[in-house]
Parts: structure tokens; sequence; C-alpha cells
């Protein structure tokens, strides 16, 4: 991917650099959660709706292109989103749990729930459990050489 900064289209104006990101609030959560998508257990990832909101940044739509980065900010790949659900927190269930590759859905919610608690608290906005979460199907086009 190194060699290619932007997607091409047929002129300037219909070519784009896709946004970067990286999973999670740490490098190493990055990383570990970036594997788990190189390695085709995780194929989905969750977001609180009101952080969102709170950045002012708008909900991903089928069809979009983000460049998947490690937890030292290298790209590893360029995903796509395939599907976008906008759930309450309380309904998510095991297939989501499934789809994020990240144990059972217990689980999910315990770390799920402390981790939107961290994200709304550096926001300065109020965690609520009734809330709403942005569930982000998504596949991988291409990978970095390497890994």
């Amino acid at each position: 991917m190194a060699p290619l900064e932007a997607v091409l289209g047929q002129d300037d104006a219909a070519s784009l650099r896709p946004p970067a990101f990286a999973f999670g609030d740490s490098p190493e959560m990055s990383d570990r959660l970036a594997k788990l998508v190189l390695d085709g257990e995780k194929s989905a990832t969750s977001a609180w709706l009101a952080s969102y909101e709170a950045e002012g940044i708008d909900i991903p739509e089928v069809g979009d292109l983000s460049i998947m980065c490690d937890g030292a900010d290298r790209p590893l790949a360029l995903l796509r989103t395939a599907d976008v659900r906008k759930i309450p927190f309380a309904d998510v269930g095991p297939e989501i749990a499934r789809a994020e590759g990240e144990g059972t859905l217990d689980e999910w919610k315990a770390e799920h729930r402390d981790f939107f608690a961290r994200e709304c608290a550096a926001l300065g906005i109020e965690f609520d459990p009734e809330g709403d979460v942005v569930v982000e199907f998504v596949e991988v086009l291409y990978r970095r050489d390497g890994v």
C-alpha cells in the first residue's frame, strides 16, 4: 500500500485519500484488534453514537473506505464498510460479539461498557448505558505486504 496514497478515480475530482484510523485507545489494543481483522476473526467494530455526535464525525456509510493502522500508526490494510447498524447497547446480541471476534456477549458488553465510558469521559460527555452503538461491518480490500 505504500506506493499508492489515494484511491484514484477517472479524474482528480473523483480521487480521494481514505481516512486512517487505529482501533481502541492504546497501541496494544490497536495492535490486538488489527490482528483480529487481518486474521479474519474480526469483521465488525462498534462505536458509541454520542461520540460521533460529540466529535462532529459522520457515521460510516456502506461503501466507505478507510485505512486501518497498527498501534504505531503504520498502515496495515484498506477496509471497505459493508454494513452499518445503529443498535441500542442493551440490544447488542451474540452475533455482534462474534463478528467483533472478542469473546462472548457478556465479555463484549463488559469490555465495551468500560471502553465507551472512558471514551465519553475523555470527550466530556456522560455515558448512558441506554444509548446506541454504531456497528460497522468491514471487509479487507487490500493488505500491506508482509502483514
